[in-house]
């Protein structure tokens, strides 16, 4: 997604110029600041030269219906909310099974599964800025670190901290 040779370096396109520049704070500063940058922007810390993945605040996004977007945007915007399925068919303002249904059409995925993983990368995000597993669990809408560590178990995503799997 991007090269860099010393004191030159190329993204392809605008997000992943974003992506670049936080890697390039990393590399200078430190992860701690290029998270707490991405988090001020309000995006991901995303993708690295060797990580060609897709941040999941963009994955499930390649649809054009606005009313599945303005949901999207307000899980992104407050993962810790209280999120049922009444709640993002009002920000759609569908019923419920409409919603399951475009989100399923549009979207590829079912809108608690789609809430789950914006909580797992908000939680990550917040492991790697330092906080601890309790406070990532809290800023990313789970009850409590064990909600999140069967969260991430479920998922079967790889161990981020070594802290994020102790009891």
């Amino acid at each position: 997604m991007f090269v860099g040779s010393g004191a030159i370096w190329s993204s392809a396109g605008v997000t992943t110029g974003i992506d670049l520049m936080l890697h390039r704070i990393a590399g200078v500063c430190e992860p701690v600041v290029a998270a707490k940058v991405a988090e001020s922007m309000v995006v991901a810390l995303r993708r690295g030269p060797a990580d060609p993945e897709l941040s999941p605040f963009l994955a499930h996004r390649g649809h054009l219906h606005p009313a599945l977007h303005r949901v999207q945007d307000a899980i992104c915007q407050r993962p810790q909310a209280a999120w049922s399925v009444a709640d993002m068919a009002r920000v759609a303002c569908t019923s419920p099974r409409h919603l399951s249904r475009v989100f399923a059409e549009q979207a590829g995925i079912a809108p608690l599964q789609y809430l789950r993983r914006i909580r797992l990368t908000t939680a990550e995000a917040a492991l790697k800025a330092g906080a601890s597993v309790g406070r990532a669990a809290e800023m990313a809408g789970f009850s409590s670190d064990t909600q999140l560590r069967r969260a991430w178990r479920q998922l079967g995503a790889p161990v981020l901290c070594p802290s994020a799997t102790r009891g």
